[in-house]
């Protein structure tokens, strides 16, 4: 039996592991090797203007305006402690951000509000799951995102704000920090729409014509909504704290978004979880399967091998070594012979059809 501690292990990088015997505040980097440059972005804008810098703008930040500073990139915990220092993060909350295996949470620290959240992704081809970890931090004067690497799902929040669509333009950065983390909860339902597809074509492929390789996936299917399962649920209760804090930086008419967030959550949960039975379903039609094609073959087998008892006891009586057996002397006997076989075969047959075992 293997030991149920081993898939916790293999999930444990080194990293991780060295990273617990480190003191709080610590900021070191927990996740997939990364050597790339780390890229920087700011969208500055109100409600008439806008100007984006391929960089972090320094300098104080003018009160009339909003911003939003993205970092592509947490595996430079230099660029870290330096965007830390600018903004005056927490050294803890630095320590979360750089450790890529965070739950989803939400941690108010007085002056800002740090809401971790997993980005996901479906590659259709080889069936896995891509998880990338976003910290997204509200401050009074900023919202400021950090990735763990360059391309997210905000693209349309960046077309939003370019060409002053709705009203993101027009209300303070709150609403950013909510269409952030709405525009990822979207996303979700594109991976769930994927996934199910995938579990239509393999409930076909079994129900039609189950291949050894199907119990593999289904297999595999499971602990890809065991690891979508962790990404989502606990995303449920972080937004539910958002909307029950009482936080000077989140204005009252948010909440209403922030609840349809909450819904858009709960439905993707309800979802994930039919898409679990429907797995565990899976399994069983494979198998249910295998053993029907099993119970057509022995049913063949079994008519063939009634068929040929009773003319195996005719060639056995006929065969024997006896000089005195009637029949042998017979000018037809061999004709007779197998009239008779072809007889016991039809009649058989006949008594299979009327006990409906054919």
């Amino acid at each position: 039996m293997k030991n149920p501690l081993s898939r916790l292990r293999r999930r444990a990088t080194p990293k991780a592991v060295q990273n617990v015997f480190t003191p709080p505040g610590t900021i070191s980097y927990v996740g997939e090797e990364r050597s790339g440059p780390v890229e920087t972005e700011t969208i500055i804008y109100n409600e008439k203007e806008y100007e984006k810098l391929e960089n972090i703008k320094q300098g104080q930040l003018n009160p009339d305006l909003h911003y939003w500073f993205n970092i592509d990139g947490v595996h430079d915990t230099d660029i870290l402690e330096q965007v830390g220092k600018r903004f005056h993060l927490h050294l803890l909350l630095l320590e979360d951000i750089a450790n890529t295996t965070q739950r989803p949470k939400t941690e108010f620290y007085g002056d800002y509000i740090y809401q971790c959240i997993k980005m996901i992704s479906y590659d259709r081809d080889s069936q896995e799951l891509k998880s990338e970890q976003v910290s997204i931090i509200l401050t009074s004067d900023a919202v400021i995102t950090f990735q763990e690497k360059t391309g997210d799902v905000f693209e349309n929040v960046r077309d939003r704000l370019e060409n002053s669509k709705g009203r993101i333009r027009k209300v303070k950065q709150d609403y950013l920090f909510y269409a952030l983390i709405d525009s990822i909860i979207d996303h979700y339902f594109i991976v769930m729409e994927q996934i199910g597809d995938y579990l239509d074509e393999l409930e076909d492929e079994i129900f039609d014509d189950p291949k050894k390789d199907s119990l593999n996936q289904a297999q595999h299917n499971k602990r890809l909504l065991l690891d979508l399962r962790r990404a989502i649920y606990p995303l449920r209760e972080s937004i539910s704290r958002l909307l029950k804090e009482d936080s000077s930086l989140i204005e009252s008419k948010t909440h209403a978004f922030l609840q349809d967030a909450y819904d858009h959550c709960i439905q993707i949960i309800e979802t994930l979880e039919s898409f679990r039975e429907i797995n565990a379903g899976l399994r069983d039609m494979y198998l249910s399967s295998v053993s029907h094609k099993m119970n057509q073959v022995m049913q063949v087998l079994t008519v063939v091998s009634t068929m040929f008892i009773p003319m195996t006891f005719v060639a056995g009586i006929y065969g024997m070594n006896f000089q005195h057996i009637p029949e042998l002397t017979w000018e037809h006997g061999y004709a007779y012979f197998w009239i008779i076989n072809g007889f016991i075969a039809v009649v058989l047959i006949a008594f299979f059809k009327w006990k409906k075992w054919l």
